[in-house]
């Protein structure tokens, strides 16, 4: 795990060495797509199938509140924890779109992976309740193309922050 750790570490690093890619670029768009099936479908909806289809058999995630968990493990918690109870409990990804940011990954000019920076805010639903704000995070999450699908193979949450603040509002 130390050496996952440090290698994500080192792709982090190579921001620098690599501009971000336009938004109306096919990478943006792929990976874009690929983050609201994700949250849109699969964490908004509880669709777990969204995550057992999208996230690698070797995923990686990291939460500066609660830890790490592998992808059995982060199924797991999502299906006894957060989606459980969805008529007494529902919580709502929101991404904050302008915050994101991808990075292309490349061998030998191949494409192999990106990097996908960005702020999301959370919403929570407590039974019969108006929804609310629970929280801010960061977010880095490293996608690979496995057998030309792009897979969730690292995931760090983080900066997590009870407090609504204006950079973590969106532009209207």
């Amino acid at each position: 795990m130390i050496k996952s750790i440090l290698m994500f570490i080192l792709c982090i690093n190579s921001f620098s060495l690599s501009a971000q890619v336009e938004k109306n670029s096919d990478l943006y768009k792929a990976i874009m797509s690929k983050d609201s099936l994700l949250f849109e479908v699969g964490f908004n909806r509880c669709d777990i199938s969204q995550f057992e289809t999208l996230m690698s058999e070797d995923l990686e995630f990291y939460h500066d509140k609660s830890g790490t968990s592998d992808k059995k493990e982060f199924l797991y918690n999502l299906r006894n924890g957060l989606c459980s109870r969805p008529d007494t409990y529902q919580s709502r990804r929101e991404l904050l779109k302008e915050s994101t940011k991808i990075y292309p990954l490349y061998a030998h000019d191949s494409l192999y992976g990106a990097i996908q920076n960005g702020t999301h805010r959370f919403y929570e639903k407590i039974a019969d309740k108006e929804e609310s704000f629970a929280s801010s995070a960061k977010f880095t999450h490293l996608w690979l193309l496995e057998n030309g699908e792009w897979k969730l193979t690292r995931s760090l949450s983080y900066a997590h922050d009870t407090e609504l603040k204006e950079l973590d509002t969106p532009k209207k």
